[in-house]
């Protein structure tokens, strides 16, 4: 090959190489990820796993009663007294003031669940449900539940159109378990109907975890 063309081809050689090493170091843009806050609870975890296992079943028993499933609703009712009875309820005795105005809705709700196993009616059953969350509701509440974010719901209409009944739910939007899905006169027409009375978040947030 002649030398006045080899030469020029390896300068140009040699220029890429340099260009390669020294020049072309792009840097990838450094990401700052903040850690997610972890959320952090003043109750035992042997606690918190019970009171899972209630709100777990208080919510199908929820279901049931918007499917007008009585077969449903009479199992998760039984699911949610033997979770009452299995409550850790002895773990939070470390804060008694807590402890002890905690007994009495926690009372109450055992009393009103045994009537909803004892009613042969739905209706019946319903004014129950309506009186076993109001209870639940003040439990969680005094309590200050912290394992997840609550919602009391309120439907305007739910005896008769014109007294109200509340439920508990995990969603700002939640299907009504005393109009449900079969209801004779509104069928699933008005099953959104209701909204948030309160919202129940005690949730601590550890912003010091990494």
């Amino acid at each position: 090959m002649n030398k006045k063309i080899v030469l020029p081809v390896l300068l140009v050689a040699v220029v890429v190489a340099v260009w390669f090493l020294f020049f072309n170091n792009k840097k990838q843009p450094v990401i700052d990820q903040k850690p997610e806050a972890i959320k952090v609870s003043k109750h035992s975890e042997t606690f918190n796993q019970s009171m899972q296992t209630v709100m777990n079943a208080y919510f199908d028993m929820t279901k049931g009663f918007v499917n007008w499933d009585t077969a449903v609703v009479a199992k998760t009712s039984a699911a949610l007294k033997q979770a009452l009875d299995n409550l850790k309820i002895g773990e939070i005795q470390k804060d008694t003031a807590i402890y002890e105005s905690a007994l009495g809705p926690l009372d109450n709700i055992k009393v009103e669940l045994t009537g909803l196993i004892g009613d042969t009616s739905l209706a019946r059953k319903r004014e129950d449900f309506n009186m076993v969350s109001q209870n639940l509701y003040d439990f969680l509440r005094t309590i200050r539940y912290d394992a997840s974010k609550l919602y009391f719901q309120e439907c305007p209409m739910a005896f008769d159109d014109e007294k109200p009944g509340n439920w508990l739910s995990t969603e700002v939007e939640s299907d009504n378990p005393y109009l449900g899905t079969k209801h004779p006169k509104y069928g699933s027409s008005m099953l959104s109907c209701g909204e948030p009375k309160d919202t129940l978040n005690f949730i601590i947030a550890d912003s010091m975890k990494k």
